[in-house]
């Protein structure tokens, strides 16, 4: 494995279609969030949760956002660890691409990216298990 900085734009280009869903997606948690405070219904925003009564691997993702923006951080991982690691290692490559101008860069072997791969798919279904154990 090889871990280098290399230079980058300070503020990196998110595609049109990234801005569109993520902002979507931002407005809808937002109306659903409004809709709450004021005693509507509350929102399903999963779609797997909705058909099958199950929480998908990612279901606790707008609450570990809203957990992780008011400072509860222990709460936020409670959530949905894997997403709540996702964000914080995501928001410090963001910050130190802006403070710096550079990115990190991770090259691995063919056996390396073999390993990741595994490693991640089974930090994926761990996560998973312990959304369905605490959500579910």
């Amino acid at each position: 494995m090889k871990l280098h900085l290399e230079r980058a734009t300070r503020v990196p280009r998110l595609p049109l279609w990234a801005a569109v869903a993520l902002g979507t997606w931002l407005l809808l948690v937002l109306l659903g969030v409004l809709l709450e405070q004021r005693g509507g219904p509350v929102l399903e925003t999963c779609l797997l949760h909705r058909l099958t009564g199950h929480p998908c691997p990612t279901c606790g993702s707008t609450r570990v956002v809203q957990g992780l923006g008011q400072g509860a951080w222990r709460a936020a991982f409670q959530f949905n660890p894997l997403v709540a690691l996702g964000l914080l290692l995501g928001a410090a490559g963001l910050a130190l691409r802006l403070a710096t101008g550079r990115m990190l860069r991770v090259e691995l072997s063919s056996l390396e990216q073999k390993v990741a791969l595994a490693t991640g798919l089974m930090a994926l279904l761990g996560n998973w298990a312990w959304v369905l154990r605490t959500q579910g």
